[in-house]
């Protein structure tokens, strides 16, 4: 009795020691994960062209004029050198069209003129005065341009005339010299014409108060997101005077702005020295489309979130072995992501294994790809659960690591255009436009998140609203 007890006795401890064994076994060795680091991160500045667009209006101008000029326009007697005395009135609506950087005048004018005649026959002389009316249309033309210090200039030339309607007499042999009388007019009115226009575009575009509060004013940084701490920062670094374009009645004055555009993440940036407003340049072409990169951060949190809703309720089996994953985090080390899987089953404990984070433009995802167990893990697995390593579990849980940024980017481009329909860059000169393509240029690991950063594009300007003439 006692030797059956005995071996009851054995066998019973010999079951606890192999129970013991094997739950020894089955119980993961405490890993050390790899150090948490980060590797210098920033959305690299892009150069762009940002044009500031200057639209004049020419009928505004025409209109201006026309309210100024009425009623007799010029007086004047013993013109020419002869006994010639014109006046000329207004004959009709002054008319302008613009074509590039150059404005086009029609003067119809009424011209009155008493015109003092002599002859002398057979020794007997005869004078006397006549007067006669007539019609005339001066043509001149204005080039617009800009000088060192930022100002409009304009250079205004005759272009010719036209008699609508010559001042005629009926005295037999008596001949209006209608040529002087034109050039006379012509002459009278280019100053005239010059002074108005010029007077105009003085008082109501002060171009150099325009540029250079731009140029200082667009220095300042802009708030993008709110949520994400996101900052416009633009760094002009010259500014070109491009061609001079006209469409319909409207001339186009464009200045591009070479300007380093980029985002910062954290405090408003502080802008140091401002660059001061450099001298006029010349370019012989329009101005391209405008860039930015930009950047949005995808929290951890989210990445793992998302990937334990993927992994919610799913067992893995290799080897015979079952596993369940019961928690997911991310961190960074090194510019890599660092999975941490705690795992329960055949094997219970925790792991880590290390990923590149890349950006699937095919189905606008952030994925974590070429996976593999960290050094420790992997050294830890070869002596408790060398099964694991056959790569069942990277090859299940990779593609559950899979981020969906569709959403994102496109909340990234609505808040990019977002800020085109409210910059007031200065009181009466604002952004205008619209960022149309985007492409993810760069995926990095930033404390708390993977940070992607893209590259929008589209047509931008710097509008001076209507001007008031």
């Amino acid at each position: 009795m006692s030797a059956k007890i005995g071996r009851v006795r054995f066998y019973l401890f010999f079951g606890i020691l192999i129970l013991s064994f094997w739950v020894i076994s089955c119980k993961a060795p405490q890993i050390e994960g790899p150090q948490e680091s980060y590797l210098p991160s920033e959305i690299a500045p892009s150069l762009s062209e940002l044009p500031l667009r200057i639209e004049l209006d020419v009928k505004k101008i025409e209109s201006v004029v026309n309210a100024s000029m009425n009623g007799l326009l010029y007086q004047g007697d013993k013109l020419a050198g002869e006994d010639l005395s014109v006046k000329i009135w207004k004959g009709g609506q002054f008319m302008f069209f613009v074509n590039n950087n150059e404005i086009t005048y029609k003067v119809p004018l009424k011209v009155w003129c008493r015109y003092g005649w002599k002859v002398e026959k057979f020794g007997v002389s005869f004078s006397d005065h006549y007067e006669a009316t007539g019609t005339i249309s001066l043509v001149y033309k204005t080039a617009v341009g800009i000088d060192e210090n930022w100002k409009l200039v304009t250079k205004t030339t005759p272009a010719g005339y036209e008699w609508l309607e010559k001042p005629k007499v009926k005295a037999i042999g008596v001949s209006i010299p209608v040529t002087p009388i034109a050039n006379i007019a012509l002459s009278y009115f280019q100053k005239t014409i010059t002074e108005q226009v010029d007077k105009i575009l003085f008082e109501n575009v002060p171009l150099d108060k325009y540029v250079g509060a731009v140029w200082d004013e667009v220095q300042q940084p802009y708030l993008l997101s709110d949520e994400d701490n996101l900052w416009i920062r633009i760094t002009p670094k010259e500014i070109l005077l491009a061609p001079f374009t006209t469409k319909g009645n409207k001339l186009n004055i464009t200045l591009v702005f070479y300007a380093q555009v980029e985002s910062v993440f954290g405090a408003q940036p502080v802008v140091k020295n401002k660059v001061p407003l450099p001298s006029l340049r010349y370019i012989e072409r329009q101005p391209q489309q405008f860039s930015i990169n930009v950047g949005a951060d995808v929290t951890f949190d989210k990445i793992a979130e998302f990937a334990r809703i993927q992994l919610q309720g799913k067992s893995f089996t290799e080897s015979g072995k079952i596993v369940k994953i019961d928690n997911i985090s991310l961190y960074s080390s090194n510019g890599r992501a660092v999975v941490v899987a705690d795992l329960s089953g055949s094997y219970k404990g925790r792991i880590y294994f290390t990923g590149k984070p890349a950006y699937n433009s095919e189905k606008q995802s952030l994925e974590i790809i070429e996976p593999e167990f960290d050094i420790k893990t992997q050294n830890a697995l070869i002596k408790s659960a060398n099964w694991l390593l056959h790569g069942m579990i990277l090859k299940k849980i990779t593609p559950m690591l899979t981020y969906p940024l569709e959403e994102t980017l496109k909340t990234l481009k609505d808040q990019a255009n977002s800020m085109l329909k409210s910059y007031e860059v200065y009181s009466g000169v604002h952004i205008t436009g619209s960022l149309d393509s985007l492409a993810v240029t760069t995926v990095s690991m930033v404390p708390g998140a993977v940070r992607v950063g893209a590259e929008i594009k589209g047509n931008v300007a710097l509008i001076i609203d209507e001007l008031k003439f």
